[in-house]
């Protein structure tokens, strides 16, 4: 985990919009841009609030030549942002907890086989939860 602070330059944003009539609608809001030469993205529930010429702090990991940042401050605006953890853990409890469940009740070995996948599911779910946590702990340091 490391942090980015820098001016934001070829900013662009988009989000997706998505309706399920059980769940109703979501929205997913991502910008990419530069951060003092460096490639960032950004993925968020919530509006992001940022524009051209501001400057960010952001904290994150690399990957190749791209910086996603899993939390953000606007230090312009003072707005602060990040990826979202709580809804991702405890959907990943739930989802974890039914397919054991699941698995149990069907038994033989392939339960055991729908248990261990589901169950690296969510254990790699809960760690992207912990590591939001964790860029946010650092944000505010």
């Amino acid at each position: 985990m490391e942090k980015l602070r820098g001016t934001v330059t070829e900013l662009r944003r988009g989000k997706t919009v998505s309706h399920n009539p059980k769940t109703g609608t979501s929205v997913i809001h991502a910008a990419v841009f530069r951060l003092d030469g460096q490639l960032v993205k950004i993925v968020s529930a919530a509006p992001l609030v940022i524009a051209e010429g501001q400057e960010l702090l952001v904290v994150g990991k690399r990957r190749a030549k791209l910086f996603t940042a899993y939390a953000h401050r606007n230090l312009t605006t003072g707005q602060e942002g990040h990826e979202g953890w709580a809804t991702r853990l405890l959907v990943t409890i739930l989802v974890v907890t039914g397919a054991l469940w699941l698995g149990g009740m069907m038994g033989g070995d392939y339960g055991v086989v729908f248990g261990i996948v589901f169950l690296a599911l969510g254990v790699a779910m809960a760690w992207r939860s912990l590591e939001v946590v964790q860029a946010l702990v650092m944000l505010r340091r």
